[in-house]
């Protein structure tokens, strides 16, 4: 992220201190009328009842805070967003917090997962201007599309403070704040276009040197993971690391990634009785998760475990990679042979976490007499809970522990615990899990990159990944193009961006090393050559056909988020699907590509470690 905080942009930050001079509410609002009902998006569709007039964000919103001379609010969420769901029912759904937007702002909101890259560029302008980020994203832009100032969730009255105090200095020195965003714009692409400067004689190999430090730097080396705050898996990062440990010897590497991958499996990240993985935990310890369940995290995890057994030589993590994959099968497949966006964090009754909680007297009961002794020790509900609503279960104790600890037979509890999983599983299936049933394009191409990987070891997930190959060509690639995203009904929406190219052709290049298939090749090949087609030119990478937002620049190198670098990803599986098949006009496209070591890998090594990797590949 862009840290710096130059003067156009520092003046913005300042609107923060300044106090409100007065609250009054405009007069003469445009006819609006709240239009979240008509959304493809199942997180809007949450949204249609607030008193809030929501519009989409399209060409046409944007002219009309342009003819009307009004200030955007843009707030950001996705469904399974904890903070969002707050946020809507303490400020969105507040008839004088509502009163206040409707009368001074176009209101605009966003699902982040179909509106990636407008997402990303509003965080961006926030991590610059406030130094940190999140969801809910709430951005107000000027009617010319300059981001103004954002912030995160607030409580209600500071929220609406925030509102008012922004409104009255637009409404008192538009003229002034238009020439403060326009130029806090320019700033900010500026910073961006310097990380592409070449650096001179930095070379691959200590790029790659630099890169790995940066991660022994970050590296919690006792509870795993990086940072000693939040914790989030980092996918990216780990399979980047896994697979250094065949370019490097530093014995910290292995051992940083086995207490790391040990952790993530076991604790509070990974739901250990139905599978799957969590979005991050709050703590460093990996204990407390927020709850929701993300397809491209479990399609990323469930590939890097698989990966991890290989490199690793342990077994186990195959077991994690497989478990994932049936998951993934089991409470994300549509059924249509694509994958749904996301579980909520929140279930039916508003509680985050609620699906997934017990109490000790309700597990016990389900259990039996029997069962509970090793149940209350393996999964930890012998502890006092950390969450509000009750036990999160986790694995605190091996099987071979708990049958230590009790003086049994390794098998009865392994027969005690198999048996009380599948009873909690009974009782939880009862209870009520929002879905978003969203298909997005990119996220399937990673779990077809998961699904190749688990292919081999199971009939089950090489009958997923047929399904799933033969849908994205039936539903998704069509004329040429990829949508953004699917909706319940299966029909297209909105227009592919990057990632959603780039992880169809990774996806489809790894369905065809596992299938051995000429045409599935070809296909890699088309959609890779669509991607650099739409998005690259000799400037650099550009996430969507056109910017989102004015001033957006080209860039070299694009970051690892929570996704891996979708430059670095375009850049690997072209290589790959050249050295199988003939494309001429893919081959020239990609020959054009610049591989120049930047100021922004040199600088921020990782979050560049795909690309950094990548680098070094090539130059081997």
């Amino acid at each position: 992220m862009i840290t710096p905080r130059p003067l156009f942009i520092a003046l913005l930050t300042c609107l923060w201190l300044l106090p409100g001079l007065g609250l009054p509410l405009l007069a003469g609002d445009p006819d609006l009328r709240n239009t979240m009902g008509e959304s493809p998006s199942p997180y809007l569709r949450l949204h249609e009842d607030d008193p809030v007039r929501w519009q989409a964000w399209s060409d046409a919103t944007l002219q009309l805070a342009s003819e009307s001379d009004r200030l955007l609010l843009v707030s950001v969420g996705y469904f399974s967003c904890h903070w969002c769901h707050v946020m809507q029912r303490e400020s969105f759904r507040d008839e004088d917090i509502a009163a206040r937007i409707n009368a001074g702002f176009i209101p605009v909101k966003v699902d982040r997962e179909l509106n990636a890259a407008l997402d990303e560029r509003l965080m961006n302008f926030l991590h610059a201007t406030r130094g940190f980020g999140g969801w809910p994203l709430n951005v107000i832009l000027t009617p010319e599309g300059h981001p103004l100032v954002g912030t995160v969730y607030l409580p209600p009255e500071e929220f609406d403070g925030w509102l008012a105090r922004v409104h009255e200095h637009w409404r008192q020195d538009r003229e002034n704040l238009r020439v403060v965003t326009r130029e806090a714009a320019r700033e900010l692409a500026a910073l961006e276009r310097a990380g592409q400067a070449p650096v001179q004689g930095a070379n691959p190999e200590e790029l790659l040197d630099r890169m790995l430090n940066a991660h022994r730097g970050l590296a919690d080396k006792m509870s795993g993971g990086f940072g000693n705050q939040s914790k989030f898996p980092h996918a990216a990062q780990l399979r980047v690391l896994l697979e250094a440990t065949r370019l490097r010897d530093e014995p910290w590497l292995e051992e940083f990634l086995a207490v790391t991958l040990d952790a993530m499996a076991t604790q509070g990240l990974r739901d250990v009785l139905g599978g799957g993985f969590y979005r991050y935990t709050e703590d460093p310890e990996w204990q407390v998760p927020h709850f929701e369940k993300m397809l491209y995290d479990n399609a990323l995890l469930a590939e890097l475990y698989l990966r991890a057994a290989e490199v690793l030589g342990r077994e186990d993590y195959r077991g994690v990679g497989m478990d994932t994959v049936r998951f993934m099968l089991e409470e994300m497949a549509t059924g249509r042979g694509d994958f749904v966006a996301s579980l909520s964090a929140v279930d039916d009754q508003d509680v985050e976490g609620g699906y997934y909680l017990w109490s000790r007297e309700e597990v016990h009961a389900l259990v039996g007499d029997d069962a509970w002794p090793a149940v209350e020790l393996a999964w930890g509900f012998d502890t006092t809970p950390i969450l509000e609503h009750g036990h999160l279960a986790v694995q605190a104790r091996s099987p071979a522990r708990v049958a230590d600890a009790l003086d049994m037979e390794a098998g009865r509890v392994a027969t005690h615990l198999a048996q009380a999983r599948e009873r909690l599983l009974e009782a939880r299936a009862s209870r009520v899990l929002p879905v978003d049933d969203k298909v997005v394009v990119g996220w399937n191409g990673l779990t077809l990159s998961a699904l190749a990987a688990a292919a081999p070891h199971d009939e089950r997930a090489a009958d997923a990944g047929a399904a799933l190959h033969g849908r994205i060509l039936e539903a998704m690639w069509r004329n040429g193009e990829l949508p953004r995203a699917l909706d319940a009904d299966g029909v297209p929406v909105g227009e592919g961006e990057l990632e959603d190219y780039a992880f169809i052709a990774r996806g489809l290049a790894q369905w065809a090393a596992y299938t051995q298939e000429r045409d599935v090749w070809q296909q890699a090949a088309q959609v890779a050559h669509a991607a650099w087609s739409l998005f690259h030119n000799e400037d650099g990478w550009r996430p969507t056909r056109v910017p989102v937002l004015p001033g957006s620049p080209r860039l070299v190198h694009l970051e690892d988020t929570p996704l891996p670098s979708t430059s670095a990803t375009m850049q690997s599986v072209t290589a790959r699907i050249l050295a199988h098949t003939d494309h001429d006009g893919l081959r020239q496209r990609a020959a054009r590509a610049e591989r120049r070591i930047t100021r922004n890998l040199v600088g921020s090594p990782f979050v560049h470690a795909s690309q950094i990797l990548q680098l070094h590949a090539v130059n081997q």
